[in-house]
């Protein structure tokens, strides 16, 4: 088992990507590309908005940075 443990911390984001670009290969034959597209972006989301959450942002900050970013200058 320590062997095994070992072998994994030795070969972390080797063991990573091929996990990560096998899901979006599987992803991509199963749902096709808009599909997936659509999956990748939802999971950005997610991860952007639980970041903003641990850092203490509050859903109201978020909401105004990204209504003041959206704004066309003229």
């Amino acid at each position: 088992m320590k062997e095994f443990l070992k072998y994994i911390i030795l070969n972390f984001w080797k063991i990573t990507g091929i996990v990560s670009f096998f899901l979006l290969a599987l992803f991509l034959v199963i749902f096709g590309f808009l599909k997936t597209l659509f999956i990748i972006a939802m999971c950005a989301l997610g991860f952007f908005l639980g970041k903003w959450k641990n850092e203490g942002v509050s859903l109201k900050q978020i909401v105004k940075a990204f209504s003041s970013s959206m704004r066309i200058n003229r």
